[in-house]
């Protein structure tokens, strides 16, 4: 999806996640061996989440992150795994029935001798046109990287 020809600017965008309480539990329930599984926290409890002050139970942000390197491995191949780097900072919550997508946007790209180094600006978008999480990501591909299609 992304190679040395690709130009700055190019948006990338994944997959629409629906964050059902299924999906939040699956993440933030705690151990299946817990006695009185699922824990009670404000991930997955309406009642622990009003009384943080919420209206529905909020995905951890860590799932939203997730969906954003998903996003990143889906552009950059093995690459990403290798070289990769990630820095973010949560804006907003998602909550239970919210849908979010990761979106990239290539910031720049610098190539020489075989050697490319891609920067993207990455968020992770609710339905609502809010943004969850944002923040950079870069990574080096040594091309050609099997991983990575030239655009």
């Amino acid at each position: 999806m992304i190679g040395p020809a690709t130009p700055e600017g190019t948006l990338f965008e994944g997959r629409v996640h629906h964050m059902s309480i299924e999906r939040l539990l699956a993440f933030s329930g705690g151990p299946f061996t817990l006695n009185h599984w699922p824990a009670r926290n404000l991930h997955i409890d309406p009642e622990k989440a009003a009384e943080a002050g919420f209206p529905a139970p909020v995905a951890s942000g860590l799932q939203a992150q997730g969906h954003i390197i998903r996003l990143l491995i889906d552009l950059l191949g093995d690459a990403w795994s290798r070289t990769g780097s990630f820095h973010s900072r949560f804006r907003r919550p998602v909550f239970a029935g919210d849908s979010i997508q990761a979106k990239a946007r290539l910031a720049a790209r610098r190539a020489e001798a075989g050697v490319t180094q891609y920067t993207f600006d990455v968020w992770c978008e609710r339905h609502d046109g809010e943004i969850a999480v944002v923040g950079t990501a870069a990574c080096t591909v040594h091309e050609p990287n099997p991983g990575v299609q030239a655009a």
